[in-house]
């Protein structure tokens, strides 16, 4: 995204909340002329959430899921939880794996 000189120092809180939400980077330009850009801080903590971002996608992605992750994590000791998937009659994954397995140690 492209932004002149005078917009971005009017609506700075704007732009850098964008870059931090989005880790969008955006070009400053003057009289059209790229001069600057602003673009997030990679932090380790980021680095490693941008990982665990990407691994959740791909996996969604192979097996046919749409998933919306942030691009940030809100609070950095937090990772998100999964969730037993509850079936109509209540009962859970793995409450039906060991029904499927009738008793048997595999």
């Amino acid at each position: 995204m492209n932004v002149k000189i005078a917009d971005l120092k009017n609506n700075l809180s704007r732009y850098l909340a964008r870059v931090r939400q989005t880790g969008e980077t955006i070009i400053v330009c003057d009289r059209d002329e790229p001069v600057a850009s602003l673009s997030p801080i990679q932090r380790d903590e980021d680095a490693e959430w941008q990982r665990y971002r990407e691994e959740c996608l791909a996996r969604a992605k192979k097996i046919g899921l749409t998933i919306d992750i942030p691009l940030t994590r809100r609070n950095p000791a937090a990772k998100p939880k999964a969730n037993p998937t509850i079936a109509p009659d209540g009962r859970t994954d793995i409450r039906t794996i060991d029904l499927v397995r009738g008793k048997r140690d595999y």
